[in-house]
């Protein structure tokens, strides 16, 4: 399979950002796996939903957000910078495993 490298605009400090349609937000309760893409990281969300097997809950993949790696630290420094958590702790954790190779 031959992933195409996505060429990205130059990034400038003031770029107007506008939504030309609704986008619909997706609740997620767990980042299930980063899959490596090239220059870029796709992230899996998903959604725990009881009820559906005998043996306990199941976990539905409900978004898969594609973005450049070198995006990462930024994304997980504004993430850690958000003082608004209700339980003070770290926003995301993620297992030693969770990263496709």
């Amino acid at each position: 399979m031959t992933i195409e490298s996505p060429t990205f605009p130059p990034r400038r400090e003031a770029i107007e950002t506008f939504e030309p349609y609704a986008t619909p937000d997706a609740f997620c309760d767990s980042l299930v796996r980063i899959e490596r893409l090239g220059p870029c990281r796709r992230l899996v969300f998903a959604v725990t939903q009881h009820g559906h097997r005998d043996d306990g809950a199941i976990r539905a993949v409900v978004v898969k957000l594609v973005i450049p790696a070198d995006l990462m630290a930024e994304l997980a420094q504004a993430i850690v910078a958000d003082d608004r958590s209700e339980f003070g702790g770290p926003v995301i954790r993620l297992s030693e495993h969770a990263v496709a190779h």
